[in-house]
């Protein structure tokens, strides 16, 4: 019997770990491929592909980002393969999933199909999670017996990943299921913990050592839901190679003393990153969607880890209940004085399966019907509100995220805190949105002046933004419009360079920008050195190096 499992997955870097479940798992008198393609790809053409493998059964596992897809994908095969048997599953359809039969599909299988999908190959009766037009399954959500898994061959180091294993990530769950119950979150759906033996945990780490893996995301909805268990798995990770990152999503304020003294004085900050869910300071917003969080001490663990050297992903909703604009506002501006790595701005999706469907309409909440289902307003938020934090997100993006003009902003909102990032964020990403595609990278550093101008100065402006800008590139660029040096100050502080610092001449000359910048609460000379293939350099002239490097 021949068995094809495939999905579309957002990029290629991307792996479907269920799909690679499933094919562990498979019965003997199946003979089983795993064809993966991705949403860019032309759905006449991988179904072509598909069909000339002539399968009995193809087995699809559908997610928000590919479920409009999917819809179009499967009645494309059908029509290529009349007689295919088409069994569906994963998050997007494991909840109010009966509009998916009319699709030309046999059956959608909710829950964890490891056993199930092959019971329904097989057409057994009374299968766990199964939804047909014959049968709904008593049991909502099928689940499977996690020591069982343990004993099949390790989805993760599979022959058929090997040629590709340094080009995407690898994803590792040590766990399944959440211990809270946050009302937008479909992982509250099932918040009954289970747990891979820490042994078999680290047996799925230990090939790391002899592969060039370059990212490990482990899947866990809270890696330290078992504190002592979670710095055990970090203190092995600390054996593997240097070159490989972690990414770890984890609750802040529950990160216990031990490990956070672990991650501080031990560990090394470049193996990981830490993706933490804030989503709201709002503690009336967080209490009505069921969400226990010290805000206080979620920000003192983040700003130690931050101070470490540690990426630290910060996540915010806006759309959750009793959070106004000035509320939102007031959450966005908390989190962005931590100055996170990356500040991650989203509008609530209400998901299917999730508590806050029911909720929603005592909460004047509208939201799209199709595909992702963003709320379009609230109570409290109004179109308009949601359009401004599109913008927020998109500068967030663009000017922070981007690392492009991180330090500058920061450093701006840090010496001048009454000022409102959130507030200044709307207005660049509002100018964002009116500049002409495809725009210069030069036109974000120029907007973000016009932008700054106003609060700033115009001069202090083009120099806080001008210090960013010019390390953007490893060769010499005309900086922005600023006071410029004159040719013979340039040729002054050059020779300067390689006289009493000793630098390589020409290398000096080939990769040097002279021009003024922003450092220290004022506008001084900077120099830097962007050789190819080395670290960049900056060197800043004091007043009186200036006066003395500079002849006048």
């Amino acid at each position: 019997m021949k068995v094809v499992l495939t999905t579309l997955n957002a990029k290629y870097i991307h792996k479907n770990l269920a799909l690679r479940w499933l094919y562990v798992s498979r019965i003997p008198e199946a003979d089983v491929e795993l064809m993966e393609f991705v949403i860019k790809d032309d759905l006449e053409r991988i179904s072509d592909l598909i069909a000339s493998r002539q399968p009995e059964v193809i087995g699809i596992s559908v997610y928000i980002w590919n479920a409009d897809l999917t819809r179009k994908w499967i009645a494309i095969l059908k029509r290529k393969l009349p007689h295919v048997r088409i069994l569906i599953g994963g998050p997007e359809v494991s909840y109010q999933c009966e509009d998916w039969l009319d699709t030309g599909i046999e059956a959608v299988l909710r829950g964890e199909g490891e056993k199930t999908f092959w019971q329904a190959v097989r057409r057994e009766a009374d299968i766990d999670g199964l939804v047909s037009r014959d049968y709904v399954s008593p049991v909502a959500y099928a689940r499977v017996d996690l020591n069982w898994l343990e004993t099949l061959e390790s989805p993760y180091w599979l022959a058929m990943d090997e040629e590709a294993m340094a080009h995407r990530y690898l994803y590792l769950e040590t766990s399944r299921g959440c211990p809270y119950h946050c009302a937008y979150c479909l992982s509250s759906a099932d918040n009954r913990v289970r747990m891979f033996s820490e042994a078999y945990v680290l047996r799925q780490l230990a090939p790391l050592a002899e592969r060039t893996v370059k990212q490990v995301k482990f899947l866990d909805r809270t890696y330290n839901v078992m504190p002592e268990r979670a710095l055990r798995i970090a203190r092995f990770i600390e054996t593997l190679p240097p070159s490989i990152n972690f990414q770890f999503e984890v609750v802040a304020d529950t990160i216990s003393e031990a490990m956070l003294d672990f991650f501080e004085q031990e560990a090394d900050p470049a193996r990981y990153r830490f993706e933490i869910g804030v989503q709201s300071l709002n503690s009336k917003t967080l209490e009505a969607v069921d969400r226990r969080q010290d805000n206080q001490r979620l920000l003192e663990v983040t700003s130690r880890l931050l101070k470490r050297g540690y990426i630290c992903h910060l996540d915010l909703i806006a759309g959750l209940p009793y959070e106004d604009r000035a509320s939102f506002e007031q959450s966005y501006n908390g989190l962005f004085a931590v100055c996170p790595s990356e500040l991650q701005v989203g509008i609530l999706k209400l998901l299917k399966g999730t508590a806050m469907i029911a909720r929603a309409p005592g909460w004047g909440m509208e939201f799209e019907a199709q595909t992702p289902y963003t709320v379009t307003k609230t109570a409290w938020l109004s179109e308009a509100d949601l359009a401004e934090v599109e913008c927020v997100h998109l500068a967030t993006e663009k000017l922070l995220n981007s690392g492009r003009c991180r330090a500058c902003l920061q450093s701006v909102f840090a010496e001048h805190p009454q000022l409102s990032a959130y507030a200044l964020m709307a207005q660049a990403g509002a100018r964002l949105q009116a500049l002409p595609h495809p725009y210069q990278l030069k036109d974000l550093y120029e907007l973000l002046i016009e932008v700054l101008t106003p609060l700033l100065g115009e001069s202090e402006a083009q120099a806080r933004v001008n210090t960013d800008y010019l390390m953007q590139s490893a060769h010499r660029q005309k900086p922005l419009a600023i006071r410029h040096l004159s040719a013979e100050e340039r040729k002054e502080i050059r020779r300067n360079l390689v006289q009493r610092m000793d630098f390589d001449e020409q290398q000096v000359y080939n990769y040097t920008q002279i021009d003024v910048g922003w450092q220290a609460g004022g506008i001084q000379i900077q120099i830097v050195l962007a050789v190819p293939g080395q670290p960049v350099r900056r060197i800043w002239l004091s007043e009186e190096e200036q006066q003395e490097w500079i002849k006048s």
